[in-house]
């Protein structure tokens, strides 16, 4: 999982071709964890339909700890529910 000083495997950043559309979730938005979560679903589900490889589970895996690490964050820095 990567952070802003400490950039993942799967960097959207380092990984963005020139001039590609991107959009970044922040811990501190209530909605990002869900959000990742929703998106981890459905890689997960392309995958088991064969539409992405199953390489992907690993990007899935780290997508959800990254969910739960946002969660973790926004409890400690900003409260419940703020």
């Amino acid at each position: 999982m990567g952070t802003k000083a400490n950039p993942g495997a799967y960097d959207c950043y380092h990984n963005a071709e020139p001039h590609e559309p991107m959009f970044v979730l922040l811990a501190r938005d209530i909605a990002a964890p869900q959000m990742v979560r929703a998106w981890a679903w459905l890689r997960r589900r392309q995958i088991r339909e064969g539409r992405k490889p199953a390489e992907d589970e690993a990007m899935v895996e780290e997508a959800m700890r990254c969910a739960d690490a946002m969660e973790a964050w926004r409890k400690a820095h900003r409260g419940r529910g703020r």
